[in-house]
């Protein structure tokens, strides 16, 4: 079960548009970032007084950037004073949600999931939000990460991003969250070739958890990636009047890159198919060699055992009984059996 999953008992039967931060609280101090361009200057602060964004006319690119969404009266004021629906704010509170995009005419509604592995190797989660109105951007994050660092660069060296509107600031940072899932997969994908070289060596019930993760976090993944294809797939439709005809080619680029990390990851899964499938073979051909040694052993000795049974028999009259060299000559006859046997075991390459 997945850490979102077992947080979705807070919401049920609750009524539509309840403010329920369903999740964890990833931050201690909510940080607000505004940002306002053009092509012309630049200016980026961290705010307090969000009436400084809700009330700005300025003819130019504004961008809000909330990190931390447990204080449910902060995003719910943000969201009532731009007119937004509730079930969006639930939406944006709810981080149990699979990836979606919402179209309300006067704004669109995301929803993308965020991924990396923490220090223990294991595969987290964030849930970013984002609203896109006509000049204005609102992206709802649950920590803080470098994630967009790249975009905050090129708005500082004034590229091309500085001179389109807020439709381009979305695909450059719907773009950064896809492209780390490249980093994920190619993570997924050395994992894989240790977790082989182990398995090919020597096959341990370590290694079977071991696929079973990578197996879980690789179905986890992929149920991520199929709904961020349908949401880029509607995005580059050209069917929003708030998405400029330029800026769907890009968007059709970010759905080429979903489209090639679902085909690796289908991929991979095949992969750790397969491993449980030579792990399971590793395991029988062991237990073969082990069975194999025991039966060889086995085998030299039923002679043995024959001619032991024989004269531990209780008969008054066996021959060889009062014979001076009767116990030497058991043991030549024994040794005899036992070398023959061995080389016929090895003709036979059974050894």
């Amino acid at each position: 079960m997945t850490k979102e999953s077992k947080n979705i008992a807070k919401i049920v039967n609750t009524p539509l548009g309840s403010l329920i931060h369903v999740g964890e609280k990833k931050v201690e101090n909510i940080k607000i970032t505004y940002t306002k361009y053009n092509n012309l200057e630049l200016e980026r602060k961290e705010i307090n007084d969000l009436s400084k964004f809700i009330n700005d006319t300025d003819d130019k690119v504004k961008w809000l950037d909330i990190i931390g969404i447990h204080d449910t009266n902060l995003v719910n004021k943000i969201c009532q004073s731009l007119k937004v629906h509730p079930l969006v704010i639930e939406d944006i509170l709810n981080t149990s949600q699979n990836p979606k995009m919402e179209d309300y005419d006067d704004y669109i509604f995301l929803v993308t999931k965020l991924m990396y592995f923490n220090e223990e190797e294991e595969l987290e989660t964030e849930q970013i939000s984002f609203i896109l109105f006509k000049d204005k951007l609102i992206s709802f994050q649950e920590l803080e990460t470098e994630l967009f660092d790249g975009i905050l660069c090129r708005l500082k060296e004034g590229t091309n991003i500085r001179k389109n509107g807020a439709d381009d600031l979305l695909y450059g940072l719907l773009d950064a969250i896809v492209d780390n899932y490249f980093l994920i997969v190619e993570d997924i994908g050395e994992k894989i070739d240790t977790i082989e070289d182990e398995l090919l060596l020597n096959p341990k019930k370590e290694i079977l958890q071991k696929i079973y993760i990578l197996k879980r976090d690789l179905i986890y993944i992929r149920n991520s990636l199929w709904p961020m294809r349908n949401v880029i797939s509607s995005l580059s439709k050209n069917d929003y009047d708030l998405i400029d005809g330029k800026t769907i080619y890009y968007l059709r680029d970010v759905y080429d890159h979903v489209i090639q990390m679902i085909d690796i990851i289908e991929t991979y899964r095949d992969i750790c198919s397969g491993m449980l499938d030579t792990y399971l073979s590793s395991i029988g051909n062991k237990t073969n060699e082990v069975m194999k040694v025991l039966t060889i052993f086995s085998t030299i000795f039923i002679p043995l055992t024959f001619l032991a049974g024989v004269y531990g028999m209780n008969f008054r009259y066996l021959p060889e009984l009062n014979w001076k060299y009767g116990y030497f000559s058991f043991w030549i006859i024994s040794i005899i059996i036992i070398i023959l046997m061995l080389r016929f075991f090895r003709k036979k390459d059974w050894l």
